[in-house]
């Protein structure tokens, strides 16, 4: 097996799936929070293991590179902020996604919708297993999620930004806790440059 560098078990938020997460030369610590990248996309996740050196992994490499994670950045409390606007936005489109497998005489019921924290990949949770005809309908179902929540005001700060100064303490920024600047449309560019 080649070598992997260390990782530590983590949590991902958004689906509740365990991944190995890869830190490199960081320090992973059990209860931290961090930014990391999946096949998912990024994801908000909580370090539930001590660091383990990679020799000492036992997964086929083909399976262990599909299911592990990589280290991005620390979360900040802006992450949790943002991701607790995206559960509400994603819990506002489950109506919505509905209505197109009603109009499209589908019987199943959708649950949840998950989604990375930068908005890019999403996930439809259904009562009992989908059926082979909704299967069909999930790209068209995408497409309706991303539609709406491209509309919403979070997400067009997380793809253009809140204006000049974007990301600074000078700019409008949705100051939380009084000191920082922007806390949504920052949290993307800070991500793109890892």
């Amino acid at each position: 097996m080649n070598q992997v560098s260390p990782y530590a078990f983590a949590r991902m938020a958004a689906q509740g799936d365990l991944r190995p997460v890869e830190s490199g030369l960081h320090q992973l610590r059990r209860g931290q929070w961090i930014i990391c990248r999946s096949n998912f996309g990024l994801e908000l996740a909580e370090v539930l293991s001590e660091p383990t050196s990679g020799a000492e992994l036992h997964w086929d490499p083909i399976l262990y590179q599909s299911s592990s994670a990589q280290w991005v950045r620390d979360a900040t409390d802006q992450d949790h902020w943002l991701w607790g606007k995206i559960q509400s936005l994603n819990q506002n489109a489950i109506p919505e996604c509905q209505r197109f497998l009603d109009d499209q005489e589908l019987n199943d019921t959708l649950l949840d919708i998950s989604s990375s924290i930068d908005g890019k990949s999403v996930a439809f949770e259904f009562l009992g297993t989908a059926s082979e005809h909704t299967g069909r309908h999930l790209e068209k179902l995408t497409e309706i999620y991303q539609a709406f929540v491209k509309d919403s005001e979070i997400y067009k700060q997380l793809e253009h930004g809140c204006g000049p100064g974007c990301g600074t303490t000078a700019s409008c920024g949705s100051k939380a806790d009084g000191k920082s600047g922007c806390l949504s449309c920052s949290v993307a560019s800070r991500c793109k440059k890892h």
